[in-house]
């Protein structure tokens, strides 16, 4: 009698499983999907006029010739590396323009290097003339810096108690291994810029850098995630993508200090 009834219940389980999975989980999604598109266009929106305020505080109503525009940039440019020329530690300068980065200490370049490729977001391209100068006048800090590769390698060895032991203990450099290097920096917790090493292959990636990638992202959803649930817009941060030779990747990656400073001229 009991084994009867509970063949009749198994009919009525399934049909209520079968409805969570196919019908209420996918509408769930659906609607977080919804509201998590909805909430970043308007993040993004907010952003730009938070960021078209400063300087612009009576309106930017002239007419910039694209001269004048040029003119403007190479001028905030200037600004922005006589502040770096003030500090003593390592800085970066990045000009989209002439598509060159340079690590520099007090006006002196060290280390330059061109890129061929880029990805700018465009939120840039929404900054009117003041806004941009009230902006990219002066130098970002940097609040975040992490990538693929450890940033600074230590190796501890015990030293030889003779020329014997010394010799046994000589370090090989293994020149077959492959590295991939990808890391990112966060300027002012308000911009991202990442760079990429431009020698790749289709499909080619190792597992440190995909690890990398995997925790950027799980960062960047769980944060947008916290922020939906307490009902609050999520942060929104544009980024420019940059893609410049293996080598100089990681030595530009190595040499930038964690607290140090980035110019930018757009």
């Amino acid at each position: 009698m009991m084994k009867t009834q509970s063949n009749q219940q198994n009919p009525k389980q399934g049909s209520t499983a079968k409805t969570i999975f196919l019908k209420v989980i996918p509408l769930v999604l659906t609607a977080w999907l919804a509201i998590y598109t909805l909430t970043m266009g308007i993040a993004v929106h907010k952003q730009v006029k938070a960021f078209q305020s400063q300087g612009n505080q009576g309106g930017d109503t002239l007419s910039w010739s694209s001269e004048e525009w040029q003119l403007l940039k190479d001028k905030t440019f200037l600004e922005a590396r006589i502040a770096l020329a003030g500090d003593d530690s390592i800085a970066m300068t990045i000009d989209f323009q002439d598509s060159i980065i340079r690590l520099e200490t007090k006006g002196v370049v060290l280390r330059e290097v061109k890129f061929g490729k880029v990805e700018i977001s465009r939120f840039f391209k929404a900054l009117k003339p003041l806004s941009y100068a009230a902006l990219f006048s002066k130098p970002f800090m940097i609040t975040e810096i992490e990538g693929s590769i450890v940033k600074e390698p230590i190796q501890v060895k015990k030293a030889p108690r003779d020329s014997t032991e010394a010799a046994q203990n000589i370090t090989t450099v293994d020149t077959s291994r492959v590295e991939f290097v990808e890391w990112h920096l966060q300027l002012d917790s308000v911009f991202v810029v990442s760079f990429v090493q431009s020698e790749r292959s289709f499909g080619q990636i190792d597992w440190p850098t995909l690890k990398y990638r995997l925790s950027r992202n799980y960062q960047t959803f769980a944060e947008t995630n916290r922020d939906l649930l307490r009902f609050r817009l999520p942060a929104y941060q544009p980024e420019v993508t940059l893609f410049i030779p293996g080598i100089e990747t990681k030595s530009f990656y190595r040499a930038l200090p964690p607290n140090g400073k980035v110019a930018l001229k757009f």
